[in-house]
């Protein structure tokens, strides 16, 4: 339920994303080099905004048109601020994230659980109709369905009759 009531998936992509572009310059032993070279300080903040983009997406489901939004132009700086997005993986996670968040309407079906069914149900209520049916129905069915398979559809069809 609670996945339902917020863009759950979006928030996950934006978070993978989020931590994949920062785990490349991680791995490069980058961060005394951030402090002179900007373009990867801007890598390392992009990144981290993404994640908190991700987490603010699951705690307020209010704002996702606008942290979506966020996310998809962070996801399109960092082609050029973070190795090529984090070698294209980050930057598509990113944008898919993005574009879920954007796109996440709050669900409205109520939560008594009529819109499922299940197979215990589905028999029972077809043990029901043909209990209510009684014999003289089950027989008329019964005819019916055998002389449809008689006919010949190009003759004549069963509704005809």
């Amino acid at each position: 339920m609670w996945r339902r009531s917020r863009p759950f998936w979006g928030g996950l992509f934006m978070v993978a994303a989020g931590l994949e572009l920062l785990c490349i310059p991680l791995a490069l032993d980058a961060l005394p080099v951030a402090v002179v070279f900007g373009a990867v300080g801007v890598s390392y903040m992009i990144a981290l905004i993404m994640v908190l983009a991700g987490v603010l997406v699951w705690l307020q489901p209010g704002q996702g048109v606008f942290l979506g939004s966020i996310a998809v132009l962070l996801s399109m700086a960092s082609f050029v601020y973070s190795n090529l997005g984090g070698f294209l993986v980050g930057m598509i996670l990113g944008l898919l994230g993005g574009m879920l968040a954007v796109a996440w309407t709050p669900d409205s079906r109520t939560g008594d659980g009529f819109d499922t069914v299940k197979v215990r149900s589905a028999f029972l209520a077809a043990r029901i109709r043909v209990s209510r049916v009684g014999e003289a129905g089950l027989a008329a069915i019964t005819a019916l369905v055998r002389r449809c398979r008689r006919t010949r559809p190009w003759k004549r069809g069963c509704a005809e009759s």
